[in-house]
């Protein structure tokens, strides 16, 4: 009875051994290689940089074949603040656009009700569309900064107001040397305080004078009539002279 354990022991002693494989380091492959008892090759391990951590991959020489450790999932790029920071650019440009469309309707609407002739109001309006809105569209604007937005905004009132000067003065002109004066027309006066169109200007000299502010709020105070054409305002804390065109009543 011994002899037969003593025997069973052997044997599984024998099969465990055969089922043992030698490992080896290939210096030539930088990796490990693993042996059967019988000396062919049955896997082989390397170590994968970019996971940091070795992977075993089998041969075709064995049935008992392992899968190479799987990679780690690669780590996900949070890029969510950067779609809020293009969201938020994009709402900059489309609200700016639509401030400086804005500024151009109401433009638009103070040149049509300009106590002017027809022809007037009509040069006035063609002059700003083709010197101001064609020179815009042409040109290349950051509409995602505010500060560029109002300053084109701005542009277009001061080129609006050197426009409407001009064209006044051209038909005074005209008016002073072919149509002789009529004692019993009656003009309008002013007193007190005005409503005004946005950013009406107003000048430091009733003639041929330099810009020095600006309406506030689209009301000024009639301090004295200089002439039927030109009223001395104050606004805020800008005083000077202004033309009647941008009296609203």
């Amino acid at each position: 009875m011994k002899k037969l354990i003593f025997s069973v022991c052997i044997l599984l002693g024998h099969l465990c051994f055969s089922q043992i494989a030698t490992k080896k380091f290939n210096s030539f492959q930088n990796r490990y290689e693993y042996f059967d008892s019988n000396g062919n090759m049955i896997g082989y391990e390397k170590y994968n940089s970019f996971s940091k951590q070795w992977e075993y991959y089998t041969t075709n020489n064995t049935s008992q074949s392992r899968q190479p450790t799987q990679y780690r999932d690669p780590q996900q790029l949070d890029i969510s603040a950067l779609g809020n920071a293009m969201t938020a650019k994009q709402n900059n440009y489309n609200y700016n656009v639509q401030q400086l469309q804005n500024a151009v309707n109401t433009i638009s609407d103070q040149i049509k009700n300009l106590d002017l002739s027809y022809e007037q109001r009509k040069l006035i309006y063609d002059t700003f569309q083709q010197n101001c809105v064609n020179e815009i569209n042409r040109t290349r604007i950051n509409y995602s900064s505010a500060n560029e937005t109002n300053r084109v905004i701005q542009w277009l009132y001061d080129s609006l107001n050197t426009i409407i000067k001009n064209v006044t003065s051209t038909y005074v002109s005209k008016n002073e040397t072919s149509e002789p004066t009529n004692p019993t027309k009656q003009v309008k006066t002013y007193t007190g305080e005005q409503e005004v169109f946005t950013n009406s200007p107003i000048y430091d000299k009733p003639e041929n004078g330099k810009q020095t502010g600006y309406s506030i709020n689209n009301k000024v105070i009639v301090i004295e009539k200089y002439n039927d054409s030109t009223y001395k305002v104050q606004s805020g804390y800008f005083e000077g002279y202004m033309w009647v065109g941008h009296f609203k009543n």
